[in-house]
């Protein structure tokens, strides 16, 4: 239960972080946010890292003594430094109601890559991630202006959507024996370490509104409770409820955007055939996919 509960606060955060980073577009690039996101809550776990009693599997010398455990981390960080690169691609010659569409579907790749590493996936589970894709894309289409028409940025998109699935499985298969806090802080030390010269070098760092001050509140929302919160309870919930319980409830994450939407004076979306369908469809989705025990990865 407090698996399920951790997921429901994942999934309402990454939601907001859909919302507040629209906000923060004016004052800096997505890419020097991200980068700037990566290194503020990096600064800000350390000295946790340093203070927390620790496991043995959970030191950090322990990834650096092993080039294999570093080539894994590198890879776990890589994949979800690829998805941002990929989705800021995306955006310029495509929409944003296109890339809500196709985020849809990482539940559908991660249970393909789930199969690929050699962890069975029931029909109920096929049927629940089609549900599932079907449902939110119904919330997107009803509750978003704009028609979904294809565009070039899509297939980028399509394959950031991959690597970060890779990344979520990826996560499970090598980073379950971590506790939460831990295992979030390798991926924040090992994804600073690919964003600071990818921010440096094309993060347009000399039109970052540095004075504003609503920026530095946008930035401190979105480090704290969207950066290192969500991934902490990410690793919470893939390492108690497994990665389909995590790819299962970002199903819920339009619904939640939807209602923040709602609450600017549009409220009538949330009355629309579409999104009460589209909502109890991924209600069930959830069931289907959630209700059976899991198959660790080995």
């Amino acid at each position: 239960m407090q698996s399920i509960f951790a997921a429901l606060i994942w999934a309402w955060l990454m939601a907001s972080s859909f919302v507040v980073s629209a906000h923060v577009t004016p004052y800096a690039s997505p890419l020097a946010t991200t980068g700037l996101r990566f290194l503020m809550a990096l600064l800000l776990m350390t000295p946790i890292y340093y203070c927390l009693p620790k496991q043995p599997q959970d030191s950090l010398s322990r990834v650096f003594q092993s080039t294999s455990l570093t080539f894994k981390y590198l890879v776990i960080s890589g994949t979800l430094v690829g998805f941002f690169i990929g989705l800021f691609s995306a955006l310029k010659t495509t929409s944003s109601l296109n890339t809500s569409v196709i985020y849809t579907f990482v539940p559908l790749f991660g249970a393909a890559l789930m199969l690929f590493f050699g962890q069975r996936t029931s029909y109920q589970h096929w049927l629940g991630y089609m549900m599932g894709s079907a449902g939110a894309i119904s919330v997107l289409v009803f509750t978003r202006e704009g028609a979904l028409t294809w565009h070039s940025g899509d297939g980028i998109y399509f394959i950031a959507c991959g690597l970060l699935a890779f990344h979520v499985i990826s996560v499970q298969r090598w980073g379950r024996q971590v506790t939460a806090f831990f295992g979030a802080y390798r991926i924040m030390l090992f994804g600073s370490i690919w964003l600071l010269p990818i921010t440096l070098i094309w993060g347009d760092l000399g039109s970052v509104a540095w004075q504003n001050a609503q920026f530095w509140r946008f930035l401190f929302y979105l480090t704290v409770f969207t950066t290192l919160l969500t991934f902490v309870l990410q690793q919470r919930v893939i390492r108690c409820g497994g990665a389909s319980r995590l790819l299962a409830f970002s199903y819920t994450i339009p619904i939640w955007v939807a209602v923040y939407q709602a609450t600017q004076n549009q409220v009538m979306m949330l009355y629309s055939y579409g999104f009460i369908i589209g909502s109890c469809m991924v209600l069930v989705a959830l069931i289907l996919i959630d209700c059976q025990p899991r198959q660790q990865l080995e």
